[in-house]
């Protein structure tokens, strides 16, 4: 379990101040949960003025999941049900299962078009995009799926998902996941639709090259990561996860962060959550979410005794993935050791 004295709040700030000159982004929203201590970082807004709205992408994920667990909770799906018992009339279908699609071990495709077309014409092919192209792909698929059983990650698989829940709840996904997720919790800032929001709340966001981008759209396919919210909704969702908020939460949370499938050495993945060993918090729950203009992580150790989510409004160089330094999935850890560090002493890197 993560120890807390006082936190080292100056230390942290320069640690994400360094973080910045290294992987610039307009503005940034940083929220730290340590046991019963709390610590906040916002750049780009005023923390009096009402919270800023942010594309979390795949972190919108774990919505999809929960719901899945919450369903299987109430008993009106099982993870072992096969997607034939939804769509029966897909090729594949009678080879995946639920649980298979909420590891991203189902074999689907990441995506309905190739590699090259999205990095070449991404943001114009996600917004022509139409609900019946995701159909007319899937139904094109021919069993078996390559790679079925191991974990490729797949929003596809996730779109699925999110559309066979949508049917067994009777309503639309994000009305499903509002009703059952969002307002249980009071996560009134966590919506699908840009046009929800009062103007000046959302944060514009920008590609690699600085440009800013349209609201991210992607018609079909919501429950892979169209998600819009805000640093205060997304600790109320991690404190959900912390099970500081009572049941069914913690329970929900125990099932999606079960270990299903593994990656490599030190890495699995539950529902949608991706399991990592860290020397400093032990087992954690993480995942990362990117639109074309915005970027995100959040994380919190298994032993409930931290949370970490920070938005950001700009997608990075492809490069700066691949070095420490700039690492956004790195930084809540590096947060962590930074505000834990005794008073007076400098974070190193």
């Amino acid at each position: 379990m993560i120890t807390q004295p006082a936190m080292n709040t100056e230390s942290a700030e320069t640690l994400v101040e360094s973080f910045l000159g290294r992987s610039p982004r307009p503005a940034m929203d940083v929220r730290v949960q340590l046991q019963d201590q709390s610590w906040s970082w916002q750049q780009g807004h005023s923390e009096s003025s009402p919270s800023r709205v942010f594309e979390i992408g795949s972190v919108g994920k774990m919505f999809t999941t929960t719901l899945l667990a919450l369903l299987v909770q109430d008993r009106q799906v099982s993870l072992s049900d096969p997607v034939e018992r939804f769509y029966p009339s897909l090729p594949w279908s009678a080879g995946v299962t639920l649980e298979e699609l909420a590891t991203h071990t189902s074999g689907l495709p990441g995506n309905p078009f190739g590699q090259w077309q999205l990095m070449r014409r991404g943001r114009q092919l996600a917004e022509e995009f139409q609900p019946q192209d995701l159909f007319s792909f899937l139904q094109a698929l021919e069993p078996p799926l390559k790679g079925a059983g191991k974990v490729r990650y797949s929003n596809l698989g996730m779109a699925v998902l999110g559309h066979i829940l949508a049917m067994v709840c009777g309503k639309p996904y994000g009305e499903a996941v509002r009703s059952l997720i969002l307002d249980p919790l009071g996560m009134n800032d966590t919506r699908l639709d840009p046009e929800d929001y009062s103007a000046g709340r959302l944060m514009k966001g920008h590609n690699a090259r600085g440009e800013e981008m349209p609201p991210f759209a992607w018609a079909g396919m919501e429950a892979a990561g169209l998600w819009r919210s805000t640093g205060d909704d997304m600790m109320i969702f991690l404190s959900a996860q912390r099970g500081v908020l009572g049941e069914p939460w913690a329970s929900l949370a125990e099932e999606t962060t079960r270990a299903r499938a593994k990656i490599g050495r030190n890495a699995r993945i539950g529902l949608g959550w991706f399991l990592s060993d860290h020397k400093q918090w032990g087992p954690v729950a993480w995942h990362g979410g990117g639109t074309f203009g915005q970027h995100c992580v959040v994380a919190w150790p298994l032993d409930r005794s931290a949370a970490v989510t920070v938005l950001t409004n700009r997608m990075p160089p492809w490069w700066h993935h691949a070095i420490p330094g700039r690492q956004i999935e790195r930084l809540p850890y590096r947060l962590v050791k930074a505000l834990c560090r005794p008073q007076g002493e400098s974070p190193r890197d």
